[in-house]
């Protein structure tokens, strides 16, 4: 299955944002229900990445020449997302069961369904994804110049440590990790953000909640309880090894 990538790998004046896919086979199923890779853990996903990506190539069909087990610690998480939703549309089809839980009434709402090849996907415009100041503001208390990024692999694994660990320092750990660039400092770490003001941190915060900061493949589900008839949302995990579940497949 040829796809489009929301974000893509840039590698020199080149955009590789397609992809072509494999489907789940014995041997990726073996990763899913190994408890060392999942058990509150991701450890499947760059597994799954790297046996079911077989190239990464321009809208042209120009393919990309490294190697794609470097190439996935490369993409920012809405490509990485967009590939798993793929991935499991391509092995089980597109149509896809699942639950929701009110946040009203707290009932569980099953036999839901949701059509995968439905999911609306949002591009980054290529001079966007090209341009070095992207993702740039002034913070509001220090007037010190701040660049955001969107979470790649390693973040991922990394905020599943922070969450975790000591919730001490949660706020300035979690923060840290989405902070390209502070003042003229590239190496940002919760230490940095230790003294800096909580306005400050807040913008960062609101910043990442509403800004573009790259493409996305739309797994936010909108749904109306079957108890209370009122409307909530839910998104779908789809870094979760029950995502791929074959079972979610046909309404049983």
């Amino acid at each position: 299955m040829r796809i489009q990538l929301p974000n893509g790998l840039i590698d020199e004046v080149d955009l590789f944002n397609y992809a072509e896919i494999d489907e789940l086979k014995g041997k990726q199923q073996n990763y899913l229900v190994n408890k060392d890779l999942v058990l509150n853990n991701i450890g499947h996903v760059p597994k799954l990445l790297e046996d079911l990506i077989l190239s990464l190539e321009t809208k042209e069909g120009l393919k990309w020449k490294g190697d794609i087990k470097e190439a996935i610690w490369k993409l920012p998480s809405g490509d990485l997302e967009t590939i798993l939703v793929k991935i499991r549309e391509n092995t089980f089809g597109p149509k896809y069961y699942h639950q929701g839980v009110c946040p009203h009434c707290e009932y569980t709402n099953k036999g839901l369904r949701l059509d995968l090849d439905t999911l609306e996907l949002t591009t980054m415009n290529k001079k966007d994804l090209f341009s070095k100041k992207k993702n740039t503001y002034k913070l509001p208390k220090s007037g010190i110049e701040v660049q955001l990024k969107p979470f790649y692999l390693k973040d991922l694994f990394d905020v599943i440590k922070i969450t975790s660990g000591d919730p001490s320092e949660l706020i300035t750990s979690i923060t840290a990790i989405s902070i390209k660039r502070l003042g003229d400092n590239e190496k940002v770490t919760k230490k940095d953000l230790d003294e800096l003001s909580a306005s400050d941190i807040c913008f960062i915060q609101d910043t990442l909640e509403e800004a573009k900061l790259e493409g996305f493949i739309d797994t936010t589900v909108e749904m109306t309880c079957d108890r209370c008839h009122k409307d909530f949302s839910q998104k779908l995990n789809v870094f979760d090894s029950d995502f791929f579940a074959h079972t979610k497949a046909t309404n049983n």
